[in-house]
């Protein structure tokens, strides 16, 4: 049986059982503007029906990455893109993903939460990229299981040329959240976070952050300087300053790094 279709079989066992009926999303206008505005540079999302694994919607731009045409896109497709050796961690990463929200999140708070974590896949051309995955539920059903999942797909290549093995639970709330978590170990404990991570962007002001935001969307210093007014000397001396403060010697690898984290994006 191969990779991709051991997680499906995983996700119907420990999640489609949980959905009694059938009930699809509907994807409006309005929802679709909205998670473009989260889907910087070359990404997808789709609305996953946990009842069948069957997608509700699935934005166009899946073709420009996969080579795959919406139509004929499934779930299983998707996750034969990933490379056999990331398929394996995806595996490891979604047991993780299954105890925090099935055993350590209660069931009220299952829609506060977005999952991270990073894949490698080969596009269209046969090329490798680094994916950022980001899913978060967006409903319950009646026996308190996921119902709806948007899940968006970021191609983060330029940031970085490698995926990170862990997997982080961010709090939509700005509550608790869960930072890098080992997926080897098998369940989510909250022990295993890394807290360090989330203290270092902490040291940054908030104008020093949105420009870190601006930087993670691609734009230069000049283009931050007219977004917000101020003068492009003052642009790169923020940058200087974030670097020395979270002891980076790159921009490039701070952004990823937090990107990989789930910290920005």
């Amino acid at each position: 049986m191969s990779k991709s279709k051991q997680i499906t079989n995983f996700w119907r066992e420990e999640y489609s059982r949980e959905v009694k009926k059938y009930d699809p999303f509907k994807v409006t206008q309005q929802f679709k503007k909205m998670a473009g505005l989260f889907t910087p540079g070359t990404s997808y999302f789709y609305i996953l029906n946990v009842h069948d694994l069957e997608l509700d919607y699935i934005s166009p731009d899946v073709e420009l990455l996969t080579g795959i045409h919406p139509k004929n896109v499934t779930i299983e497709k998707l996750l034969k893109t990933a490379t056999p050796r990331e398929l394996e961690w995806v595996q490891k990463k979604e047991v993780v993903v299954r105890d925090f929200y099935g055993r350590f999140l209660p069931r009220e708070k299952i829609t506060d939460y977005k999952l991270v974590y990073s894949y490698e896949m080969k596009d269209r051309d046969r090329k490798k990229r680094i994916m950022l995955h980001q899913a978060t539920p967006l409903s319950i059903s009646e026996s308190g299981g996921m119902q709806h999942v948007l899940s968006i797909h970021t191609d983060i290549s330029h940031l970085t040329s490698k995926s990170s093995h862990n997997v982080s639970f961010i709090d939509l709330e700005g509550r608790q959240s869960f930072y890098n978590i080992d997926p080897e170990k098998g369940v989510f404990d909250p022990e295993f976070a890394n807290s360090k991570c989330h203290k270092v962007l902490e040291k940054l002001t908030d104008r020093e952050q949105e420009i870190l935001d601006l930087l993670a969307k691609g734009l230069s210093a000049k283009q931050i300087a007219g977004n917000l007014n101020i003068s492009e000397h003052t642009v790169k001396t923020h940058r200087k300053n974030i670097l020395k403060k979270t002891g980076c010697n790159k921009t490039a690898e701070l952004i990823a790094e937090r990107i990989l984290t789930g910290l920005i994006m």
